[in-house]
This record gives structure tokens, sequence and C-alpha cells, in this order.
């Protein structure tokens, strides 16, 4: 469902600021905490259940991370667990009906519900294998319509087809978001196919894209690999998700949204994941991306980063 031009600059805007937002709301929490009212509110606030705060500026892939979270941490405890619900989260949740019972909307959040503050990318470090497997397994693999579109991406991917991934978009037609996340793709999708064509050829090659007439005109040396493919297999986002899902080799851009077609080819088939060392601009210190799957491909650039 596309969202309309003043939601998505509301969501530019939110993620220009999201550093300032993050560090003042992080600010504020410390100083309530402290004050004798934040202890009063901490005690009549006992639940049982629990409500993950979702900040505005999360789209689809952060958004799963937050639900893995609800499904993780209701499978501990026993006790409810959701996200609160943020507009364009409709067709996830058609897509994938499981993630229903793990949202509630503002105005049904109880004045006694726990509240914890949401944004769960570092998979590694807040989420067990097990529990990553049983959410891949028993909430998105159980749809049925993202099953019939697995079943369609089946008919085209092989395995020995590469699949790669090019998020564009906001990346790089916002000059803000483009300095924190904006990465030189064509360099690292060279420096990729160099690592992987030591060992693998491909009989085919996939783009999976926001922008294929980018890829049509940049990514053309593709060709002389492999026949390649530049057009849509499917209609929807959810067909683009299926495609990396069911792939055995993959090249990924940094996006949330390749990272979690990813972690179900990675459940499902051990599949093959290179990805760039870097995720974005304020991370960029750390070894590996903390979105990143152990066992995943890190590449690297001869110098320098891949930020533009």
């Amino acid at each position: 469902m596309p969202q309309s031009e003043s939601q998505e600059n509301e969501r530019i805007s939110s993620l220009v600021e999201a550093n300032k937002l993050i560090s003042r709301a992080q600010k504020k929490i410390e100083h309530f905490v402290r004050q004798p009212y934040g202890y009063a509110i901490r005690f009549i606030r006992r639940g049982p259940e629990t409500v993950l705060i979702v900040p505005p500026i999360a789209r689809g892939g952060n958004w799963l991370y937050e639900w893995m979270k609800a499904y993780s941490q209701q499978n501990s405890t026993g006790e409810k667990v959701q996200i609160t619900f943020r507009v364009g989260m409709e067709p996830w949740i058609n897509e994938f009906p499981l993630l229903q019972q793990l949202t509630i909307k503002d105005e049904d959040i109880r004045f006694r519900s726990l509240r914890q503050i949401g944004v769960n990318p570092r998979i590694n470090e807040n989420f067990t294998p097990l529990q990553i497997s049983r959410f891949i397994s028993e909430v998105l693999l159980t749809s049925p319509l993202f099953s019939e579109h697995r079943k369609h991406a089946l008919d085209v991917v092989t395995p020995t087809s590469l699949v790669i991934n090019v998020r564009r978009g906001d990346y790089y037609s916002n000059p803000h978001i483009k300095y924190q996340f904006g990465i030189d793709t064509v360099r690292y999708i060279r420096k990729a196919l160099e690592q992987l064509l030591n060992d693998f050829q491909p009989t085919q090659i996939i783009l999976v894209s926001d922008d294929l007439d980018w890829c049509t005109e940049h990514l053309d040396f593709l060709t002389n690999i492999a026949p390649t493919r530049f057009e849509k297999i499917g209609k929807t986002m959810f067909d683009d998700l299926a495609v990396l899902s069911v792939a055995s080799n993959l090249i990924l851009t940094n996006t949330t949204f390749g990272y979690w077609g990813a972690y179900i080819a990675s459940k499902e088939h051990n599949a093959r994941v290179l990805a760039p060392n870097v995720h974005e601009r304020s991370t960029q210190h750390e070894r590996v991306p903390p979105q990143h799957l152990k066992g995943w491909i890190s590449i690297e650039p001869d110098a320098g980063s891949w930020l533009d």
C-alpha cells in the first residue's frame, strides 16, 4: 500500500532528526525515572502485558525486529507482548496475519501496561538462533499469502541463481538520508562479485530493487557474467521479499528489507549471503553491522568506506 507524499515526508523528516530525537527521548526518560512520580508510575504499571513502543522513524524491516521481539518475549514469559501500531503496517499484517496478535493501537493500551522502548536491530545480541528460527517458521512462513509468493518465486529462482538486492529510493534522493546511508553501490557490487566468482558461477542474475531503471542503467555489466533479469517478479514488495527468501546466493546492500529476505534464506537453506561491512554512518566504527547474521560474508572495500 503506497504511502501519501505527506506521510513519506513526515517519515523522512523523522529519520533526518532520528539521532537528535532518540537522544532527547533518552534524556527525558532518564530524568523522568529519577522523579518521585516516575517511581510511582512504575509501581502502578505492573502489567502483566507489555507494550513495545515503536518510533515513527521505523519501517517494514525494522518493524519485523519489533514483532520478533514481542513474539520471543511472549514465548519466554507467557504474558502478552505487543508492539504499537504505526501507519503503513496494514500490508504487513495482511501478508502475515499472525502479526495482528502482536500489534496494539495506542488507544487500546491500558494505563497499567508495562512499556518498553522498541528498536531491536542487533540481531545476534537481542535474539538467540532459536528465537529467530521460531519467528520465521511460526509467524512468517505460516502465512498462506507469503507461501504463494515464495512458490511463484521458485518458478524463476534456482539454486544456481544469484539474486542481488539494491536499495535506492530516499537513501539517495534525500541528501540527509544519503549522507547517513548512501553507499557507492556500483563499486560495492563489483567487489562483492569479485569475491563471489572465485568459487561460484551463476547461471542467471536476478535484480530485486525499488529502482530497477537505475539498475538497468548502472549495472549493465552484470550481463557479461550471466543472463540478467532487470524485470520485477510479481507485483508487490512481498514478491520481492519472497525472491530474496528462496535464493541460495545473495548479494545485499544495506537495507533491513534485504536482511529479512536473507534471514529467511539463511534459516531455510543456509544461503550464501554477501553484504557490505557498513550499514550506516553512525555505526561505521563497528567491525560488522549489528543486523548481520553470523556466517554472512562481510565485503570490505579496498580502501576507505562504501559510504558515499
